[in-house]
């Protein structure tokens, strides 16, 4: 069933893909069309869709399937992903597929992976936050990322990415609502890990009292996480982050593991 949300899918092996490619046979099967844009090379994403048993040939034929490379969706702006200009570019191809065929409904798949890996995380999180949680029209947008892209990336970067999608999405397409409380317990997890329950505690309370850092204002201002914490742990800080951004990636990431 589609969802009219904007989504997030972290992927960490070649399998996820093979996977994401039964989870996109079920909605063909069902009458939705799918523009699948989250690998470079369509040719050979089109190949091993059809090994994982979809009718590839029938369904791009009929143009319920558009297999398309990065390159024909996403705009640059010099170095910087272009956000605008990529959701007119969107918006094109998924206006195509409405019009000319009778699908129920459009999932568009696509991945911002190439300018991450690049170190343009502000304007990648800049598009996400843009695209919107929710739609009227019956379109669901799936953003897949590589484990690997986000090895550069900050908790307040990964945070104001998370913020920008209704679900993470996990294996036999479980769907799980990003939201504060989930926030507040990677949160707790990190700090318990790294300073032992009973300092953490404490610690914790004194970030809200004293700095007004929980996780409704880490949700409001994501940039406030490293700031606050660069300013009571000094160096130490890097510990505490690197323990936060490991549970963030725990909680989004497809075999998604109990922190």
């Amino acid at each position: 069933m589609l969802r009219q949300t904007h989504s997030i899918c972290l992927l960490e092996r070649s399998s996820d893909y093979g996977r994401l490619y039964e989870t996109i046979g079920r909605y063909l099967a069902e009458g939705y069309g799918v523009i699948y844009a989250a690998e470079q090379d369509p040719e050979w994403v089109i190949n091993k869709m059809a090994k994982a048993g979809l009718q590839v040939e029938q369904h791009i034929r009929n143009g319920t399937l558009r297999v398309i490379s990065g390159e024909s969706v996403y705009v640059s702006n010099g170095d910087d992903l272009d956000a605008s200009r990529t959701i007119e570019s969107w918006l094109s191809v998924v206006s195509n597929i409405m019009n000319n065929t009778k699908v129920k409904g459009v999932i568009a798949i696509g991945s911002v992976d190439a300018f991450i890996k690049r170190g343009r995380h502000k304007s990648s999180a800049e598009y996400e936050t843009h695209i919107g949680k929710k739609f009227e029209v019956p379109l669901e947008a799936i953003c897949c990322y590589n484990a690997d892209s986000l090895s550069d990336m900050s908790a307040g970067t990964l945070i104001t990415i998370l913020n920008a999608h209704q679900y993470t999405i996990h294996d036999n397409a479980e769907y799980s609502e990003w939201e504060g409380d989930k926030l507040q317990s990677i949160l707790i997890a990190a700090f318990d890990r790294v300073l032992g329950t009973t300092t953490s505690a404490l610690v914790l309370k004194t970030l809200k009292s004293v700095y007004k850092l929980d996780e409704r204002s880490i949700i409001s201002e994501p940039t406030l996480l490293e700031d606050v914490l660069g300013k009571f742990f000094r160096a130490s800080s890097n510990a505490i982050l690197a323990s936060i951004l490991k549970n963030l990636k725990s909680e989004m990431a497809f075999h998604r593991q109990t922190i």
